[in-house]
């Protein structure tokens, strides 16, 4: 772990802005309730436009998401010249697991063998843990036992318990199995170039063009070991069989990451991803100090080629489970607790400030547009839907004397004018939900679409709260007192009515 001597103060600084942020509009309503008025027009202004910006990249994202799902990837593979033969390529799957139920392990193999690739040249990884023995060793002998033959090869590697330098989570399995298939694919003298590894959660599934859309563009990229390959992760397993705000907040995130994919730019390593053996060694593997791996993979691998790596978007999803956990109250108290996962994200900032300021090897521009744009994500997240939803009222509540005067008049009219307009981003997002949701049952379930475009603008704003910013902002505060998250994995489901439905199409 670093020992920089500033890591702590850049700990603290993103906690303490993101309250400094939130808690001046108090300030402000009181002793300057008309420069705070008009600093909120400026806010609420640069978020609508924000919002249209985000709208027209989601039908973008949308428009590459359909056009891609309809290019027959393998036959564009076979098309290739000898020289980028996809026959050469050898595909690594690693899955790590910790007492999830068998049948959320099978659906995540069955859809890797019924990719439309050829099986004999892709491995699968079951990776368990040592702290989950008595369920993982029996899960792992029957699952082997059964799909053994559908691939070129599937192991099942134990990760031993209580190794030193590692956190308890995902990184430091999937980081030993890496490790031992280093050595697999070394004894078999296989250039380490030719070998993608792909890693994903126990609940995710490959479309069945994953395989070959990321085979063609590592194939057809000039330097493809200095790049990750990000497919879309959709949360459409469960879909239909989850509660409505968890359902809206799922559609939420798949809809950020279809945003970002057309910005490679901003793009960044997000629970499933992939990229080559060679750069894997190189970055030595994944962090096994950090409790969100992958988004940290970016920076290790972007720091440890100086500057030289990017994010492939690929239009083609790995899906995955939204939230649910039994009862209501387990599932809103999962989702809570995914959304501080995620936005524990805030924890590579003293990582990222470090190298910032010490890596000179990195173009100045390149390496301070990076941080500053990490700086801005983890703010606004934690900090915009609460200043939009409440700050409009601070000054008519908290300073009498402001309410006689004529700006007072016209604040609340203009300010709700503005948010008013920004809902067209909204039903920019309920349009498209409705195109790509997968069917129920079969077929679209047209009145639980109709409820959710009529509740949507209710429940939307409370979930944004509730289930992002806070969350967020409790990560900041954590941070800042160096009260440090631990690895949790997320409660799955085995109930998943829209793979069923896909299945039996």
């Amino acid at each position: 772990m670093s020992n920089w001597k500033y890591k702590r103060f850049f700990e603290i600084l993103p906690g303490a802005i993101a309250w400094v942020v939130i808690i001046s509009p108090l300030f402000l309503a009181y002793y300057a309730p008309r420069f705070l008025a008009i600093v909120l027009l400026f806010y609420v202004t640069f978020w609508l436009v924000r919002t249209f910006f985000m709208s027209y990249r989601l039908i973008l994202g949308y428009k590459n998401y359909r056009k891609d799902t309809k290019i027959d990837w393998f036959a564009k593979l076979k098309q290739l010249p000898p020289d980028k033969s996809y026959k050469d390529i050898w595909h690594l799957v690693i899955v790590p697991t910790y007492k999830e139920d068998i049948a959320i392990l099978e659906h995540s193999i069955q859809s890797v063998y019924q990719s439309n690739y050829p099986m004999d040249k892709v491995v699968y990884v079951l990776a368990i843990e040592e702290r989950a023995k008595e369920q993982a060793e029996p899960y792992g002998k029957i699952l082997t036992e059964k799909y053994k033959d559908k691939v070129a090869d599937y192991l099942v590697i134990m990760h031993p318990k209580d190794m030193p330098n590692e956190i308890i989570g995902k990184g430091p399995n999937i980081t030993y199995s890496g490790k031992i298939m280093l050595e697999y694919f070394k004894k078999k003298n296989i250039p380490l170039d030719n070998v993608i590894v792909t890693n994903m959660d126990a609940d995710h599934r490959m479309d069945k063009n994953y395989l070959p859309c990321l085979t063609y563009l590592y194939l057809t990229d000039p330097d493809p070991i200095h790049k990750s390959f990000q497919p879309l992760p959709m949360f459409f397993n469960n879909i239909w069989d989850v509660p409505m705000p968890m359902r809206l907040i799922a559609m939420g995130s798949s809809f950020w990451q279809l945003i970002v994919a057309t910005r490679p730019s901003r793009l960044r390593n997000f629970s499933a991803q992939a990229q080559s053996m060679a750069a894997l060694e190189m970055t030595d593997f994944w962090s096994k100090q950090s409790v969100v791996e992958d988004g940290h993979q970016f920076w290790r691998s972007y720091y440890r080629f100086n500057g030289d790596h990017d994010v492939v978007p690929l239009y083609t999803p790995i899906y995955q489970d939204a939230i649910l956990a039994g009862d209501m109250k387990s599932t809103i108290k999962e989702q809570y607790l995914q959304k501080r996962r995620w936005s524990w994200g805030v924890s590579d900032i003293p990582y990222v400030m470090e190298h910032t300021i010490k890596d000179k090897k990195i173009h100045w521009i390149d390496r301070w547009s990076n941080a500053l744009i990490l700086w801005e994500s983890h703010v606004s997240w934690s900090t915009a839907s609460i200043i939009l939803a409440t700050a409009s009222w601070y000054p008519l509540v908290l300073n009498g004397s402001f309410k006689e005067t004529v700006m007072a008049f016209y604040f609340p009219f203009i300010y709700r004018r503005i948010l008013y307009i920004a809902w067209i981003g909204m039903i920019v997002t309920l349009t498209i939900s409705t195109l790509l949701v997968p069917p129920y049952r079969g077929k679209k379930p047209i009145r639980r679409i109709f409820l959710d475009w009529i509740l949507t603008p209710i429940v939307m704003p409370i979930t944004s709260i509730a289930f992002s910013a806070i969350p967020a902002l409790e990560s900041q505060t954590r941070l800042m007192l160096g009260k440090y998250l631990e690895f949790r994995v997320t409660i799955k489901s085995t109930k998943r009515t829209s793979i069923e439905s896909e299945l039996a199409q």
